[in-house]
Formats: structure tokens, sequence, C-alpha cells
């Protein structure tokens, strides 16, 4: 499991949404893989655009990730994530 820690600048956060965050995260890495091994470009806009989201106030994990990676272009892999 991967934090999002490195990817946050000049904010500041609680745990639980670092947790949060971390979580779509590796959720959306997760995702990615199935296209491929994403480079570390791909990981830090992913990351950023999560971080966004939740400081606009979005707090579910899993949307965090499905809106993170509509905004990079890619598709979530839903059928994967229904039984989570």
């Amino acid at each position: 499991m991967t934090s999002i820690v490195p990817f946050i600048s000049k904010a500041v956060f609680e745990a639980s949404d670092i947790k949060l965050m971390s979580d779509a995260y590796n959720m959306a890495m997760e995702d990615i893989h199935a296209f491929g091994r994403p480079n570390k470009i791909v990981g830090k806009l992913v990351a950023t655009r999560i971080v966004t989201l939740t400081r606009g106030g979005e707090r579910d994990p899993k949307q965090l990730c499905e809106r993170a990676l509509a905004a990079c272009g890619f598709k979530p892999a839903e059928h994967e994530r229904e039984g989570t």
C-alpha cells in the first residue's frame, strides 16, 4: 500500500483524510495496472487530482478514485471493485 503523503504540498489534512486519499490512490493504481505499468507522471497526476478533489470536499474513496481516473482519461474497472 502506498501513501499519498509524498504528493501533498501546501495542504494540511487530518489523518483520516490521508488514509482515504491513500486508499483511493491505491485503487486507482490497481485499475491503471490493467492497462500496463504506470509511470511516475501518471501516478503524480492521479494523486494530484485526488488531493484536489479531497480539498473540494469529496470523502468517498471510490468516488475519489473514479473521478481521478476519469480526469486522466481512464475508465475505472468497476467490475473489479463491485464486491468491495
